[in-house]
């Protein structure tokens, strides 16, 4: 019986603690720390260039704000909006710490949230940038030749039925003016996807065709054999290089 008393005054003393330390724990003030990147390198917790760190929202009864690097003052700021722009140079290269401390007008101090990021130089963000863009440009490469060989080895020109092009719809060569299925998987250069018409070889950048320009196409492919082979001597074959360079 005792034993059963004692869990109850226990409960009944947690019951009426909690609901107070978790209200305590919410009207806490709070300080939000943000790094915004204006010029430079940002990627994996790295950085290098022009930042700002900056307190979002800041409370009404705030009266400056200080902002630490590593623990150490580098900035104060009196007035809103409470920010502090930098250059990683200024700092030595490697991980920091960002934080800030609010001062209140009653003079009590308000803590941060930290921002914990890894400063590179000038040539350790070029090599880092390195790193990205060479396998960008291998993934273009291939998707271009992809795109391109794709068509040539089906053989896209015995395939070619008029009237019918497909879901990426038709487009009209700008060499010899006769209508194509732009192929669905070609690389999409926002200005057009990068085809090569199947009847002369043309490569180059082109936008869906409208219903007109798919007519007049039509008309001229018609009257003309498309079953016709270009030869070409040296000199031919040189123009066809030059002409085959990428259009919009």
């Amino acid at each position: 019986m005792k034993n059963s008393k004692r869990f109850f005054y226990l409960m009944t003393l947690l019951i009426l603690l909690l609901p107070a330390s978790v209200h305590a724990q919410e009207s806490q003030p709070e300080l939000s720390l943000y790094l915004i990147r204006n010029f430079g390198y940002g990627g994996m917790g790295k950085i290098q260039g022009n930042f700002t760190l900056k307190i979002r929202d800041p409370l009404p009864e705030l009266d400056k704000v200080e902002f630490y690097l590593d623990d150490e003052l580098i900035a104060t700021i009196l007035q809103d909006p409470y920010e502090y722009k930098f250059h990683t140079s200024s700092f030595p290269d490697g991980e920091h710490v960002f934080s800030a401390v609010g001062i209140l007008i009653d003079g009590t101090p308000v803590e941060s949230n930290k921002i914990t990021k890894i400063l590179l130089s000038s040539s350790q963000s070029w090599s880092e940038t390195q790193g990205l863009i060479v396998p960008l440009l291998l993934v273009i490469a291939g998707i271009t030749v992809l795109g391109l060989g794709i068509p040539v080895l089906l053989n896209r020109k015995k395939d070619f039925v008029l009237g019918k092009y497909g879901t990426a719809g038709g487009a009209v060569c700008p060499r010899c003016e006769l209508p194509f299925s732009r192929f669905f998987f070609s690389p999409n250069l926002l200005a057009g996807k990068l085809v090569r018409c199947p009847h002369c070889g043309k490569i180059s950048i082109r936008t869906r065709a409208s219903q007109s320009q798919i007519q007049e196409a039509e008309k001229k492919y018609k009257n003309e054999d498309p079953g016709r082979v270009y030869e070409l001597d040296e000199q031919g074959y040189k123009k066809l290089l030059d002409e085959s360079r990428f259009e919009d």
